[in-house]
Formats: structure tokens, sequence, C-alpha cells
């Protein structure tokens, strides 16, 4: 059966005997839209189902409970209440998640601070981590390399596996929004978002969706970061059974002077599941901290500005102008300071 979608579906099947043609495939869907689907991948069906009955039965307990592990800015992780916060900081929007750090050994794994639930699934947190979407992960690195003809470890060598870095393992859970179905307009609720538009901050996202939809990206025809939620062009990027959406981060924008795209993508209630609770679940690979944005070698362009300021910054200094651009410098930097943490270098966006 024919699948409903504009957004390229790369198939996997023949990414380690024919890579050159896979690699064909990726730079078309990152060039042109920074946005693809992944059939026949290598993370089992099984483990993913796993992820979902955790993040279903985690977001289940009272809000207390869930609170045992507040979000903490300075380190991108733990748990954000709905409507504490916005993707785009004018709009604060109606899901709750719980970030989860990369953990690089299980002595990590062991000390990460977790409510209920989520503590005693550390191993399954773990090994989703490093046996699955770390090894997904850098054969796409290094088809991405192959496709834009560069050596196969340009972009894992900044992906260290046993480094701290902010990686980030997200569960999301969006309830229901509800309208009269006659306020809609092109099957969808106006002015309403379960997350503002925004691009991702890292190299690559991996997205795990059920059946429930709503997420719409913004086709990357475009040359200046302004965003105008009134004109803008939306295409659906339904959920797909078995299939991963990937996207394009800022980190492979900067490295590749924005022949790669990190795309603006949003999610909206529809008229038809908006009333529905949508859990999804999403990896958000990130390089080390040093890793210094640059165009890599034999990808500079003349003249390429990029979208936000600080070409040239670590990954770290973009990491900390983003959190800043969405939680406010005074509630970072007091949170670094209460943790001890006062050495990160704060920027400004």
């Amino acid at each position: 059966m024919a699948i409903a979608t504009d957004i390229p579906i790369i198939d996997f099947t023949q990414a380690t005997s024919s890579p050159e043609e896979v690699a064909r495939d990726l730079l078309r869907a990152c060039t042109d839209w920074g946005f693809f689907y992944v059939k026949n991948h290598p993370i089992p069906q099984e483990a993913i189902d796993g992820i979902f009955d955790l993040e279903r039965r985690f977001f289940a307990q009272p809000l207390p409970v869930k609170l045992e592990a507040p979000y903490v800015a300075s380190k991108n992780a733990g748990y954000k209440p709905a409507s504490s916060y916005g993707a785009d900081a004018r709009f604060t929007d109606p899901r709750e998640a719980i970030s989860i750090n990369k953990w690089p050994t299980p002595e990590h794994a062991a000390a990460a601070p977790l409510p209920p639930i989520l503590s005693e699934a550390r191993q399954q947190i773990f090994s989703f981590q490093h046996q699955h979407v770390r090894l997904f992960t850098k054969q796409l690195l290094e088809l991405i390399a192959l496709a834009l003809d560069l050596p196969p470890t340009t972009f894992t060598q900044y992906h260290g596996s046993q480094k701290e870095n902010y990686d980030n393992f997200e569960l999301m859970h969006y309830p229901p929004v509800t309208t009269p179905s006659s306020d809609t307009v092109g099957g969808v609720i106006p002015t309403t978002f379960r997350i503002s538009p925004h691009t991702d901050w890292g190299t690559l996202t991996l997205l795990f969706q059920t059946t429930i939809g709503g997420l719409e990206v913004r086709p990357p025809k475009y040359t200046a970061p302004d965003l105008s939620l009134d004109t803008e062009t939306w295409t659906p990027a339904p959920a797909l059974p078995d299939l991963i959406l990937v996207n394009i981060g800022d980190m492979l924008e900067f490295w590749t002077a924005g022949k790669l795209k990190s795309t603006w993508h949003r999610v909206v209630p529809t008229a038809t599941e908006g009333g529905l609770d949508r859990y999804t679940f999403a990896y958000f690979l990130h390089p080390d901290k040093d890793a210094v944005l640059v165009p890599m070698q034999g990808m500079q362009k003349q003249g390429w500005v990029p979208r936000y300021a600080g070409a040239g910054r670590t990954a770290e200094e973009h990491i900390h102008a983003r959190i800043e651009g969405v939680h406010g410098k005074n509630k970072l930097k007091g949170e670094d300071k209460a943790l001890g943490l006062s050495n990160h270098k704060g920027v400004s966006a």
C-alpha cells in the first residue's frame, strides 16, 4: 500500500550492501527537506514498544511524583510540566516531557536522578541508547559524509560514545486539545500549538511516533531565519507505523554551511486527533561539548551567514545560547550557580 506523504522515505535495507545509493537518497532528502523517514531500520520494534510502554506508565503518575526530578536548564534534563515553557519563547506548549541526558557508562546511568518508574528502568534506557540509537546514528552520519564526498569519520569523530555531551532522550506526552469542529481551519485548530515552531539544536533527531500525528514541517525554501506564523506553508509529517522520522539539526547546518537544512517544524492539534492523547519520544544526538561549529573542509560557502549568530562557537556554547533563548538567561545562570556549574560559559543568542 502506498504511503501518503511528500517527505522522502529512505529504505535502509541496502545501507550496508549499496551505501552509495542510500547516500544519494539521503543527500536529496537533507538538502530539499531536512526531514526523512527511515524504513527497514535496525532498531527492533520490540525495543521501541518497550519505551512507549515505559513513558505511558511514567506520565500516568501524579504530578508531585514526576516532579521528583525537575527540569534543570543548565543540564537540559529533567521533567517539564505541561504549559511550563515553549519551544518558541513567545508561547507555552501544552505538553509534558522528561529529558534524560546520555549516559556514557553504566556508572553514569546508576547515578542519574530519575523519578519513580524511570528509575527502575535504567538498564532498559541505557541499552536503548547504546545498543540501538548509537549504532544507527553512527551509520547515518557515515552515510551523510559519503553523500557529501567527505571522509567517513568527518562527523562521527565529534560524537564520542564515552563522552558526556548534550545528547537528550526525551519522552513526551501531549494531553488532548479540544475545540468545536466549526473552529478548525484546513483541519487544524488555529493559533494553537502542541509544540510551537522551532528548529532542533543538535546534530540529528530521531522521532518515534505511534498513530497520532500533528507534526508539520516547513519546506526549507528560505535563506533567512525569519518565520511568519501567518503566511508559512506547512507540510504534514504523518505518524507512519514502523518508520522512524529523522531530521537535521543546527549542528549539521553549521558544519555544511547551510547545504543540509535544520528545518522549522511544529506540532498542531488536528480536528480528528487533537482531542486524543499523543505519545512520542525522541533522541536528540549532539556532538562533544568542545566540537567547534564551523563549516567542514570542503563545505565552506562564500557569503554564507549562519541562522544563529556565533559561527566558531563550541557545541556547548551553542546549546547554552539556545537554552537561554527558551528559558531565559537568569534562570540558566541561577541554576548553574546552585549546581556549582558557574564555569559553564554563557553566551547570547
